[in-house]
């Protein structure tokens, strides 16, 4: 390959204006507004489960007097609240200000869409893996109650839904990564016509 400079032609080429995205201010404002309500109802509906499950975790805690599983049920407890906290942290819903012109609500929506996908995309590190030291006494407790055999089809069954379980919940967020990115790579495709 040679090195040739650049000719006139390509300095007239490279120097022409790159065409924008054309998309209207409201046409952003309408769909990152339908964005932020449906992260919005997705946290709600998260926070919710979590009130719920807290409270059913604390209900058998003060019912069972055995200790494993209640060391089970406080680890759930704590991971449950861990994971709340990670939501809000990481994927609490920011809304458009409206002082914001054409190009800094297409950043802004396009920077509140990156921040989801991430969220969604790293499911396993803050959501998923902080319930599995729960699941890890539980399996211990049964191992430790029922005799060997005895303990492999209980064990295999209550471990085998938990993975099938977490693997769904896993491949469901990371699918929610890709359209999140499809919509990123739409916002930077620039519109002909």
């Amino acid at each position: 390959m040679t090195s040739n400079p650049n000719t006139p032609v390509q300095n007239l080429w490279q120097s022409q204006p790159v065409e924008g995205i054309h998309i209207s201010v409201e046409t952003i404002r309408k769909r990152a507004g339908k964005f932020e309500r449906r992260v919005f109802w997705r946290n709600f509906r998260e926070y919710a489960s979590s009130a719920v499950a807290i409270c059913t975790f604390g209900f058998f805690f003060a019912k069972d007097d055995r200790t494993l599983p209640r060391i089970a049920y406080v680890l759930f407890i704590a991971a449950i609240i861990w994971v709340v906290l990670q939501l809000h942290r990481r994927g609490s819903v920011k809304s458009l200000p409206e002082a914001l012109g054409a190009s800094s609500s297409l950043a802004f929506f396009r920077a509140e869409l990156e921040r989801q996908r991430d969220v969604v995309k790293s499911v396993f590190s803050w959501y998923l893996a902080p319930m599995l030291p729960g699941f890890l006494v539980l399996t211990l407790d049964i191992a430790r109650r029922l005799p060997f055999p005895a303990s492999l089809g209980p064990i295999a069954f209550m471990d085998g839904g938990i993975a099938v379980f977490f693997f769904i919940v896993w491949r469901l967020n990371l699918r929610a990564a890709r359209c999140l990115q499809r919509t990123i790579d739409q916002l930077d495709a620039p519109t002909i016509g």
